[in-house]
């Protein structure tokens, strides 16, 4: 009983992290009146990746343990399971490009904001869109996302299912514009109800991240050279 009070009292401070330092990172742009649309690359690319790191050192400082002790495993194990976890992140991607396909024929957008939004930071700072979205993304997200609500619920069922609605949500939320946005809910939900089946059946939040990673990188590439 001890130990999942921790637990929950650990998840409830990632998910403070996580949800509250933009605010206060805001917060302290505005008190100190710096102006990003004014700033040179170099300044810029240092107050961004600041924004990137100081929640990514709190959650790795948090989790130390737990990320020590599973990275021993996770070096055999997912190269045991290799074949079958990235089956899972195949079928995940089919059920999300065809989630994507009927949502554009409702609303007619080709992309979620959310994407829309990557996409313009990728014309802008190319390097900063690499290093957030194939590294620091992947790692920061599957520690809130998975390895936070697993251990918030022992069903694993409501753990996937609830991995998936905060997943979905967060990435719709920050960007909302219209109530048909809201539909981009479901393909953000499956990969993150997915992705959540896969940390429990491989017991390792090292497995996820690097499928993550794979996931971001692939889709940051075709980008790139479209």
């Amino acid at each position: 009983m001890k130990d999942k009070i921790i637990k929950i009292l650990t998840s409830i401070i990632i998910f403070e992290i996580y949800y509250l330092f933009p605010h206060i990172y805001n917060f302290i742009l505005e008190i100190t009146k710096v102006d990003l649309s004014n700033l040179n690359k170099l300044s810029l690319m240092i107050i961004l990746y600041s924004f990137e790191l100081i929640p990514l050192i709190f959650m790795i400082i948090i989790y130390r343990k737990d990320l020590k002790n599973e990275f021993k495993i996770y070096k055999e194990d997912f190269i045991k399971n290799l074949d079958k976890y990235f089956r899972l992140w195949i079928f995940a991607l089919f059920l999300m490009s065809v989630s994507n396909i009927l949502i554009t024929f409702i609303t007619g957008n080709q992309i979620s904001n959310n994407e829309e939004i990557i996409r313009s930071i990728s014309d802008i700072l190319p390097v900063y869109s690499i290093i957030t979205s194939c590294i620091c993304a992947p790692i920061v997200e599957e520690l809130t996302y998975r390895k936070t609500i697993g251990n918030i619920f022992d069903n694993k069922k409501i753990a996937i299912v609830m991995s998936g609605i905060v997943f979905g949500l967060a990435h719709v939320i920050g960007t909302y514009s219209s109530i048909t946005d809201l539909l981009y809910i479901i393909p953000y939900g499956i990969f993150g109800s997915i992705f959540m089946y896969i940390y429990l059946e491989s017991k390792n939040i090292y497995t996820t991240i690097t499928i993550h990673a794979l996931h971001n990188s692939i889709l940051l590439i075709m980008y790139f050279i479209r």
